[in-house]
């Protein structure tokens, strides 16, 4: 035989049968637009809001760095250098401080410098808005914007003069300079946010050596590792590479803990997200192709009693299949990058994100898309192929797509409706287990979504966070006092504000006395100073064992001492003869006495332990030693005018906007002092709801609506199979009322079963995600979804009793002898 290519004939067939089944094509398309759709956005989404939070994380440091070692050695740095895990190291040092910023003697801000890799690989990528070049000479310099601001350049030029006033450790002494720089770059800088200072002035190498400021060793060395997996394994193994000297601190950049123990539960659930996305978006796409395909079985019957061979049928099936995926799939990325330039940066902007959002067009995401919806196009069309193939030209011109059971039912409520429209949705059990299937992962993840973003709950998360409605709090750390006693009578005399509460603060060194702290300091070693970095011997160096000392309000020590196992006397505690110790570390025994030398105090002071409290509301940190609280009274007798460190009142509910605005007022221009507030924590909590909403809700409403389509697809397919069964059924006596009457109930069995499952499994499901979800965000208060539920519930039974009807009336318009003949 000579061989016929037939290749012509095929695409001609193909495009014929494409032309002839737009409704089909139509669907096809559709589910590949949405699959491609779903993808792209929810990797845009969710790759957006990780690479904005890392890229805030990063700003607010002040670098990339992940690692800081502190005084590193020659020896040290060439080891770094030359480890394989290790991308870079950089060196950088503080030399002193620029004084007198703004003409205000208490405004400083550092003199750093950077070496070439410090500057280049880990703060250059952490700053926006950089202008110009790096100092070189000796009387150049680099500012923050908002410092230049402060110093009244709003609009900065290269080359320009910049007085400063600014001093330097030399030959032991501190030693005052007043020279005139020159800009040679400008730049934002996020870090001051995270450390309420004015940022840091970049100085040269040549300025270092002019200065002669004490730099025998660099102060630090930032490290960037090859790995961002795991970077607490790599701290502790660089630790055991270098060996660390007795004094030297080895930590993650900026504090960040790199455990895994606060994310397992954010990746599972993630985790299983991506598995509905994926498995909703193979369902339906393999759903309408296989339901397409069997439904033009009879016609490739046909084809094949002219002589067209099973692999042509096949190769003309993929051809189909794959002109339809180079329609939809473009589309399908089209509305996924309006989705990443449209909706993610409105739900960016709704989330507290102080240094702006970043939006990820990575093209990974795009390829990635079209190739998933490529891939299961094509193999969605390999076994409906592969029957079609096989199927002989005789069979195909009866096939259905339905089995019929060889099994007799004999029982006598068998033709009843209800029971006939239930045997009809199994009669095929795959379709009915897909369209399930589809329904529940679709339905399922709109509830997961909405149970969570319910959760959210502000009221609880500002209880959580604050315990005061209002709270002023001194931020620079600064000596001058932010909270004047002028201000304090202002703020006194807002009408509405009530329960005034501040608290002192200053710094203090406690003698260290092994029998009062030891048990404290060997608890403290084993949570702090694991791996030998930074053990201190607090015996030889007592100017170690530093704290803070808090003067209490009245009414913040009668509430913790009513709490106290054994509540000590208030007389004793207001005349300052008794103090509390923090609790973090339950180390201390009641009655044991201590000593303590308070910043700025004339003596020492002798106090006696009356027990151990936690205040975390007013002071979130902590140093060496405990902190130690003591009464007002007792800090302004050691110490002169002590700082007040917090400014905590609170307000009737319907006053709090207009006492806002008040305070606002009050501390306007005041940089040292940050107000938070309920309703303003109230305010940010609503907007990441609505961010949640609008990234979530998105995704959730696609996956829903191809659970919907898969439905809507199955149920006009199998009508439109079962014309010649309906045809019959009419023919002997079925009233059309009667046909609609079950294909009703058909649908409404299906309505039944989908809302059975949401309702139970999704549910739990939902439950299940809250309890990871609460793990992370404790404020978090697990709500029903109730409005949701009976959105889906009403939504499902709609559908599902109308697509099956509106299927028999189209299939109504040929006339019952022409249904007959095909059914013949």
């Amino acid at each position: 035989m000579f061989p016929n290519n037939t290749k012509t004939a095929v695409n001609k067939l193909a495009a014929g049968s494409m032309r002839m089944s737009r409704t089909r094509n139509r669907f096809i398309i559709l589910a590949i637009i949405l699959t491609t759709w779903l993808i792209t956005s929810f990797f845009s989404i969710g790759m957006s809001v990780s690479k904005s939070w890392d890229m805030q994380e990063a700003k607010l440091a002040g670098t990339i760095a992940q690692a800081i070692l502190s005084a590193p050695t020659e020896d040290q740095l060439e080891k770094m250098k030359a480890l394989d895990y290790v991308k870079a190291v950089g060196l950088q040092a503080v030399l002193g401080a620029a004084e007198d910023i703004a003409g205000d003697p208490d405004r400083t801000a550092h003199l750093v410098w950077y070496d070439e890799t410090e500057w280049n690989a880990m703060r250059r990528p952490a700053i926006d808005g950089w202008k110009g070049t790096y100092p070189a000479a000796g009387n150049e310099i680099a500012a923050p914007l908002d410092l230049l601001r402060q110093m009244g350049i709003d609009k900065p030029k290269i080359g320009m003069s910049l007085p400063l006033s600014y001093t330097v450790i030399s030959g032991g002494k501190a030693v005052q300079h007043k020279e005139t720089f020159k800009l040679t770059g400008w730049f934002k800088d996020y870090s001051q946010l995270g450390s309420g200072d004015l940022g840091s002035l970049l100085v040269s190498e040549p300025f270092v050596k002019q200065s002669r400021a004490v730099v025998q060793e660099v102060d630090a060395a930032s490290i960037l590792f090859t790995d961002n997996k795991d970077i607490g394994k790599l701290i502790e193994n660089m630790r055991q590479d270098l060996k660390l000297l007795k004094d030297q601190e080895l930590s993650p950049a900026s504090g960040i803990s790199y455990t895994d123990s606060g994310r397992t539960s954010t990746l599972i659930g993630y985790g299983g997200l991506v598995l509905f996305v994926m498995l909703s978006g193979y369902l339906l796409i393999y759903n309408v192709l296989y339901l397409s395909v069997a439904g033009d079985t009879r016609f490739y019957g046909l084809l094949k009693t002219i002589g067209v061979t099973r692999r042509q049928i096949r190769v003309m099936i993929r051809r189909q299949a794959l002109r339809l995926a180079l329609i939809g799939i473009p589309i399908g990325l089209i509305a996924g990058a309006a989705t990443s330039f449209g909706i993610v940066p409105l739900a960016l902007n709704a989330i507290d994100i102080q240094v702006g959002g970043s939006i990820s067009f990575h093209p990974l995401i795009f390829a990635g898309a079209a190739l998933f919806a490529l891939i299961t196009t094509m193999v969605s069309c390999i076994k409906p192929a592969r029957v079609a193939g096989k199927i002989s030209p005789v069979e195909a011109t009866k096939y259905t797509g339905i089995t019929p059971s060889s099994k007799a039912r004999m029982n006598s409520g068998g033709s009843k409706l209800h029971r006939m429209a239930l045997r009809n949705i199994f009669r095929v059990k795959k379709r009915a287990l897909i369209v399930f299937l589809s329904l529940f992962l679709g339905l399922t993840t709109f509830l997961v979504i909405n149970t969570l973003v319910l959760s959210m709950n502000p009221e609880h998360f500002v209880d959580d966070y604050m315990r005061h409605d209002f709270q002023l709090t001194h931020e620079s750390g600064g000596d001058k006092q932010a909270v004047t006693p002028e201000l304090l009578e202002k703020i006194k005399s807002i009408p509405g504000a009530k329960d005034i509460r501040t608290t002192y603060l200053a710094n203090t060194m406690l003698d260290y006395d092994p029998k009062v702290f030891g048990k404290y300091v060997d608890e403290f070693k084993a949570r702090y100073m694991v791996g030998g970095s930074g053990e201190v011997d607090f015996a030889k160096r007592p100017d170690m064992f530093m704290g803070n000392v808090i003067g209490l309000d009245p009414a913040d020590f009668r509430e913790a001492n009513k709490k106290l196992p054994s509540p000590i006397n208030e007389e004793r505690f207001e005349r300052g003869e008794v103090a509390l110790l923090d609790g973090e570390i339950p180390a201390f025994k009641a009655g044991d006495n201590f000593t303590m030398k308070i910043a700025g105090a004339a003596k020492k002071t002798k106090l006696e332990i009356g027990g151990m409290a936690t205040f975390d509301h007013l002071v979130t940190f902590r140093n060496t030693a405990p902190n130690v609280y003591i009464s007002q009274t007792a800090i302004k007798k050691i110490i002169y005018d002590p700082i007040i460190y917090k400014l905590s009142f609170d307000a009737d509910r319907k006053d709090w906007p207009v006492v806002a605005k008040q305070v606002k007022a009050l501390i306007a221009g005041n940089g040292d002092l940050k107000l938070e507030s309920k309703i303003g924590m109230m305010d940010m909590m609503q907007s990441a709801k609505l961010a949640f909403y609008i990234l979530g809700g998105g995704l959730a409403l696609i996956l829903a609506l191809i659970g919907l389509l898969n439905f809507v697809n199955i149920m006009i397919t199998g009508v439109l199979a079962r014309k010649p069964e309906l045809a019959v059924l009419e023919s002997i006596g079925m009233t059309s009322r009667q046909i609609k009457k079950l294909l009703l109930l058909e649908g409404a069995w299906y309505a039944f079963i989908s809302v059975l499952l949401v309702t139970t499994f999704g549910n739990a499901l939902g439950y299940g995600a809250y309890r990871l979800f609460s793990q992370e965000a404790t404020y978090a208060v697990y709500t029903f979804p109730a409005i949701p539920l009976a959105v889906v519930i009403v939504l499902v039974a709609a559908v599902c009793l109308v697509a099956p009807v509106a299927a028999f009336r189209r299939v109504r318009r040929s006339p019952l002898p022409e249904r007959l003949r095909e059914a013949a």
